[in-house]
């Protein structure tokens, strides 16, 4: 009896540790992965407010109207429109009074379906990924973990993966916890960037993941439960964060750094509406 007791303890002691050790390794890509939307959050919260500052303050300092300046007495039998005495300041409307968008080309496809946007999405999701599962294929064998002879048993792979509950992989966090998020920030902004709404663009990045997990990359290997969760879920903070801040951008055209920006954090938006005036509003005076 005591030797049973003991033994339990011992597993669940070893299991606790297990546990620690894996909050540890999740943890830490997390924090990367919450920091980076955090801080891409901040500028574009602050882009918001300086714009709104500055708009509101072109409002109060170029719409004044000097009622003083109107003779409102009209004379009987004249309608006063029609009396020369009758004095109005002429004023101009400046175009803060529009919409912040009235000046602002629509992105692609913002006006279409949600499966025209779809379509559009895995037309380059799926060309990504089939690059993707070539690279995979033709990296060492260290680096993926693959068999020799997967090719010869990928579809038997695939039906298995679909028989079986997928499981926990031990690849390198980098990749899990970094590559990942990124991956799946780009399936978010594929549909995100041609105005899909958030619940969408997370959906599409979700299906965008299981067919990765289960129908690409099982080929070689099972699912990995990690990646079916963070994949989607990170790559829609990520996402989300890229796009706020490349509307941000956009409102007034791209600088060149901008542009630098947004090719690297969300090349889906510049395959979907580019850099040109058709999809955004030219820069004034624009230095590059």
């Amino acid at each position: 009896m005591q030797f049973f007791f003991a033994s339990v303890c011992d597993r669940l002691a070893q299991g606790l540790q297990s546990n620690r050790r894996m909050k540890k390794i999740i943890n830490r890509p997390k924090l990367t992965v919450f920091a980076l939307s955090w801080f891409l959050n901040v500028i574009s919260f602050a882009q918001d407010n300086g714009f709104d500052i500055f708009y509101s303050g072109q409002q109060l300092s170029r719409s004044k109207i000097n009622f003083q300046k109107i003779d409102s007495k009209a004379k009987a039998g004249i309608f006063p429109a029609y009396d020369q005495n009758l004095r109005i300041t002429s004023t101009h409307l400046p175009d803060t009074f529009l919409s912040k968008r009235s000046n602002v080309p629509l992105l692609r496809n913002e006006n279409a379906g949600i499966w025209k946007k779809v379509g559009r999405a895995e037309l380059f999701i799926g060309g990504a990924e089939l690059f993707g599962i070539t690279v995979l294929m033709l990296s060492p064998r260290e680096v993926t973990g693959w068999s020799p002879d997967w090719t010869q048993d990928a579809w038997r792979n695939v039906k298995r993966s679909l028989s079986t509950p997928p499981v926990w992989d031990d690849d390198d966090w980098q990749l899990n916890y970094i590559g990942h998020p990124v991956a799946g920030s780009y399936y978010y902004n594929s549909l995100r960037s041609q105005n899909a709404s958030i619940f969408h663009s997370f959906l599409f990045a979700t299906a965008q993941s299981f067919i990765w997990e289960y129908f690409i990359e099982a080929t070689a290997e099972k699912p990995s439960i990690q990646d079916l969760i963070i994949t989607p879920i990170a790559g829609a903070i990520l996402g989300e964060s890229a796009h706020r801040l490349t509307m941000n951008m956009r409102r007034n055209g791209f600088n060149f750094f901008e542009k630098v920006f947004v090719i690297i954090f969300n090349p889906l938006f510049v395959l979907n509406n580019g850099f040109g005036p058709r999809f955004n509003p030219v820069r004034q005076n624009e230095a590059f």
